[in-house]
This record gives C-alpha cells, sequence and structure tokens, in this order.
C-alpha cells in the first residue's frame, strides 16, 4: 500500500485539530455560536414575562425547566424548583383533578391546548389562583407537557366584584335600565321587568326608552338631557306593556369612560302610583275640611241671629217663663262660642298644613323638568 504524500497527511492533520481551511470547528463553530446567542436572548424573555412557565417531563411529572417567573411567584430558587414533581405545587384540595388533567394532556396532540383553574402553593404557604394551560411536547424523542400558570387573583377578584354588583342591581325593589348612549335597551332587572308588565328581560333587550313613557318624546329628551351631562330626578306617567299608565319617578346618570366619553345610560325608576294618589286624597280631604270649617262658621251666624231675636223678645216679656227663655238662650249662646272657638283652632290647623304644603289645594304638576329645556308657564 502507497503511504501517503506528506502534505497529505498534513492536511489531514490540520482538518481534524481544526486549522484546516476546510476544518469542521470553523465550518459549524460561528453557527452554534450564533444559536447559542439566540437561545440566549430567547431565555431572557421568558424570565421577562409574568406568566410562570414550566417544563416537566410527562413519564415522572418532575420538573425539567422553569423561568425566572415561577421563583418570584413561589418563593423557591430554581434549584429546589427542579427537585420537585410539579404537582406537589398544586393546592392540596385539586391534586387528584390536577393528576388526572395531566394525564389525559400527555396523550393528546401537540398542537392542542388545555386549560385548567387551580392554585399554586408557595414556599410560605400562600395559595396564588392560577389558569394553567398545559401543551404536550416532543424534545429529542422524550415527552414533556409545557404549563403556563397566568396569575388570576385580579380577575377572580372583579369577577367578584361585578357578581355583587349584578347581584344589587337584580335584588333592587326599584327598577333599573340600562341603555346605549342612543337610548336602545341594554339591561333591565327583574324589578322593571315586574314593573312595566313584561314577560321577562329578553322582551325589552333592544327597545328604545321611548316605549316606556307615555310621551314618546320623553326618552328622547331624558337620553338628550343627560348626554349634555345633566342629571335627572323628575317624575312621569309611565306606560306598560298592556298600555296602562302609571306613575313614576326616573333619576338618571350617564356612565363614562376614563376618556369622558359615555358608555352607557342607567335609569333607576320608582312606582310613585300609591304615593300621587295618597297626595291627592290628602288635597281633596284639606279642602272639604275647609268647606266644613267655613260652614260651620256659617251656621253659627245663622243660629245667633234668630237667638237674639228669641232674647229680645223674652227680654219684654213679664212672666216667670221668660227667665226660662234667656237662661237656655245663654246656654246656647255658650255653644255657639265654642263651636266658633273651634273653628277657629281648626281654621289656624288648616292654614297650618296649607303653608306647609300638606294641605294645598292646588293640585301638584307632574312633569320632567330639564334645566336647559324651557318650562311650559
Amino acid at each position: 500500500m502507497p503511504s501517503e504524500a506528506p502534505e497529505d497527511r498534513d492536511a489531514l492533520r490540520e482538518k481534524i485539530i481544526g486549522l484546516g481551511e476546510t476544518s469542521l470547528h470553523k465550518s459549524y463553530y460561528p453557527e452554534l455560536q450564533s444559536r447559542l446567542a439566540e437561545l440566549e436572548r430567547f431565555r431572557a424573555l421568558l424570565d421577562q414575562t409574568y406568566d410562570a412557565i414550566f417544563l416537566l417531563r410527562a413519564e415522572t411529572g418532575m420538573l425539567a425547566d422553569v423561568n425566572a417567573s415561577v421563583s418570584a411567584y413561589l418563593g423557591y430558587s430554581k434549584k429546589e424548583l427542579l427537585r420537585k414533581p410539579f404537582i406537589d405545587l398544586i393546592s392540596p384540595q385539586q391534586k387528584t383533578r390536577f393528576a388526572e388533567f395531566i394525564r389525559e394532556s400527555s396523550d393528546m396532540a401537540s398542537e392542542s391546548r388545555q386549560t385548567f383553574i387551580a392554585p399554586l402553593v408557595s414556599r410560605d404557604g400562600t395559595e396564588i389562583p392560577m389558569e394553567i394551560t398545559v401543551r404536550s411536547v416532543t424534545f429529542g424523542g422524550e415527552r414533556y407537557i409545557v404549563a403556563i400558570a397566568r396569575d388570576i387573583t385580579e380577575r377572580i377578584r372583579t369577577e367578584r366584584e361585578l357578581r355583587i354588583k349584578e347581584s344589587a342591581l337584580e335584588s333592587s325593589t326599584n327598577g333599573i335600565l340600562i341603555a346605549d348612549p342612543t337610548g336602545a335597551v341594554m339591561y333591565a332587572n327583574r324589578s322593571f321587568v315586574a314593573m312595566f308588565g313584561y314577560d321577562g328581560a329578553g322582551a325589552i333587550a333592544g327597545r328604545n326608552l321611548e316605549a316606556f313613557f307615555v310621551d314618546p318624546t320623553v326618552g328622547e329628551r331624558v337620553t338628550a338631557h343627560l348626554l349634555d351631562d345633566h342629571a335627572i330626578v323628575q317624575e312621569t306617567i309611565g306606560l306598560r306593556d298592556d298600555g296602562s299608565r302609571f306613575h313614576i319617578q326616573v333619576s338618571g346618570s350617564v356612565v363614562q369612560n376614563g376618556a369622558g366619553q359615555p358608555l352607557c345610560i342607567m335609569l333607576i325608576v320608582m312606582d310613585i302610583t300609591e304615593r300621587i294618589l295618597a297626595e291627592q286624597m290628602r288635597r281633596e280631604t284639606y279642602a272639604q275640611l275647609g268647606k266644613n270649617i267655613e260652614q260651620f262658621a256659617t251656621l253659627g251666624d245663622h243660629i245667633r241671629n234668630p237667638l237674639q231675636v228669641i232674647v229680645g223678645y223674652a227680654a219684654m216679656i213679664d212672666d216667670p217663663f221668660a227667665e226660662k227663655i234667656l237662661e237656655e238662650s245663654r246656654r246656647i249662646d255658650g255653644f255657639i262660642t265654642e263651636l266658633d272657638r273651634g273653628w277657629l283652632r281648626s281654621a289656624n290647623v288648616r292654614q297650618f298644613l296649607l303653608k306647609h304644603g300638606d294641605g294645598s289645594s292646588s293640585a301638584r304638576k307632574i312633569r320632567f323638568r330639564f334645566s336647559n329645556v324651557k318650562e311650559d308657564s
């Protein structure tokens, strides 16, 4: 076998140790460095995210890698975490369900994702509510599960506040209506539905505010007035679904976003029919009381006039019975005097009531009053 030329042996040697022009070291090292730098950048991005990212081995459930947010949330070092099975970080009440969830997730296609809500337990025992999204992946022939956990503490608090507010709206004895800036109904609570005689909230949604007032222009005026940033607390006549009318008091305001733009209109409606009827009855009662007082005063005069005639004639009669007539006449005059005093007291009471508004003889007009709309005289 012929021996290789010395120059061939030197070229082969340089190639092996990485000094030749076609050296494997020279060909792949720059690319390797570039890929390592890319991986470092990707790792830095993962460590900057607020989401906690876990990589666990599908077969054992042990953690293979975590990002920096995991340590920030749970208080464990990365070294400590990589010695733990992921299931140990789950709240004890959810461990059984989550273990079953992980078993199902490990068999799913790599493109699909599933989500589980469960608290993660930190080193100090604090439970942090998390929305955990998992996906099955394969690296180098080994199956892994990527779990991305997002802190939903604020979302849960917000949802709870929304449920409380919604429950308050629904349980209110006043009718509550929410409409968009055009006046189209978006929401009506149970009290409003019942007050206006509809079958359900679905029968109200999408209707315009004008459908709930006897005067259809009131709804349009309410919308325009509120959008001009004026609050309303007024009385008008409502219109039920069956066409019947009733007295209502409406207070309203506009809900705005952070930029001051109107998002919706909210109206609170009270059925004041009983109050209006009671006021009407009270006015009629005091009016009748005034008439009765005037009649009592006239009646006293009518009694005194003939009584004076009787007394005059009795004084001219020289008879023992004349004194008896005068005595009884004085008694009758005393009774009339008491009636006069009672009339005076009643009149004073009536004047007091008139002064304080309870006995007003003129019915109060019920209408909408807008600060930017001229009111009828």
